[in-house]
């Protein structure tokens, strides 16, 4: 692997490593708000302005920045009934369709849901409820989430047709287990 290729894949992972631990801090967060909220009812008998709120947009976090951490890992659900008994020929061709639609579909869905944040940014969209929440900033972590994800299934397929090797065969690595380069960079 060329030393770009090798920076390149490192700053990916890393930026899904911190999107991973962003989710990871959403999910923090919107405990703690629900937890303060029951007390609050609880002792105090009021509500917290704009718990709901701003919990219910943090959820974006929490389902987008983790998907191509995820992706990596190869975490997410799938049905490989037909698929592992298919001839590894046959299975790279399925990969290859599979990763390329993938990552059409989210690249275009990243275009999109960033046109969607700024404009609700330009606007000053906000959630209707006792306090003024705004949405831009919940709505900027659906395309940061998915350009990690769409960038993941390029990675994957470059992966693919460069060393014309399947994703099970280097178990979610961005390179291979045997790769002499991964190992002298390992301690």
């Amino acid at each position: 692997m060329t030393n770009l290729a090798s920076s390149t894949l490192a700053v990916q992972r890393k930026l899904e490593e911190i999107a991973c631990y962003a989710s990871a801090m959403a999910v923090a967060i919107m405990m703690t708000i629900t937890v303060l909220e029951v007390f609050a009812r609880a002792l105090f008998s009021i509500s917290l302005p704009g718990a709901y709120e701003y919990v219910s947009l943090m959820f974006v976090y929490l389902i987008y920045l983790g998907l191509g951490y995820s992706q990596r890992h190869d975490a997410h659900i799938t049905v490989g009934i037909l698929y592992d008994h298919l001839p590894r020929g046959l299975r790279k061709a399925v990969e290859g369709v599979y990763l390329l639609a993938a990552f059409l579909f989210f690249a275009i869905l990243t275009w999109t849901s960033a046109e969607s944040a700024w404009t609700n940014y330009v606007m000053g969209d906000t959630v209707l409820g006792i306090v003024e929440v705004k949405t831009w900033w919940a709505r900027v972590g659906i395309p940061v989430g998915l350009a990690l994800f769409s960038l993941r299934f390029l990675t994957q397929l470059i992966h693919l047709i460069a060393r014309d090797e399947l994703f099970e065969d280097f178990g979610g690595n961005d390179v291979p287990q045997n790769d002499p380069a991964e190992d002298e960079a390992r301690p």
